[in-house]
């Protein structure tokens, strides 16, 4: 059984930050193999404090405008994974996350399905997300629920070097 469980920093924070320290630093090194670029230097700090900087951003994801989950299973900790509004209608799915042992197992597709139910809930009839070219398995993850490839939106995230 899944179990999505909504975060609260009081109780979350440090667990938050190892998640969000694991996935960027699977980034950083994605990065620097496949585009050569030194993601630490780009940032300016550490992985370590870009993502205790980063969860602090995440008070934001509250009912009804986002919703952040740390996904379990078994007792383990399994992923993580995001969905806020950025306008009236249209959502962003972020940070979704699942820790490699438990990839290709089906928990990408159930936290995608979760947040994006929760989009709808939120009133977004249009839901977006950033993906990585060497995100290949999260890349076969979106295109089943339906996305496609498109130009970045306004709001991305991704830094003008990586565009």
């Amino acid at each position: 059984m899944i179990e999505y469980i909504p975060i609260d920093l009081r109780i979350h924070k440090s667990l938050l930050i190892d998640l969000n320290d694991e996935y960027l630093s699977w980034i950083a090194n994605e990065v620097k193999k496949h585009y050569d670029i030194d993601l630490i230097s780009l940032l300016g700090q550490s992985i370590r404090d870009y993502a205790k900087k980063s969860v602090e951003e995440l008070t934001s994801y509250i009912p009804p405008e986002g919703v952040f989950y740390i996904l379990k299973t078994k007792n383990m900790i399994v992923g993580m994974g995001a969905c806020r509004k950025l306008n009236v209608n249209t959502g962003v799915v972020k940070r979704m996350y699942i820790k490699p042992d438990y990839r290709g197992k089906g928990f990408g597709k159930a936290l995608l399905n979760q947040l994006l139910n929760k989009g709808k809930e939120f009133g977004c009839s249009r839901i977006l997300l950033d993906t990585g070219l060497f995100m290949t398995a999260a890349q076969h993850v979106y295109r089943s629920a339906g996305f496609q490839e498109r130009d970045l939106y306004p709001e991305t995230e991704v830094p003008p070097e990586l565009q």
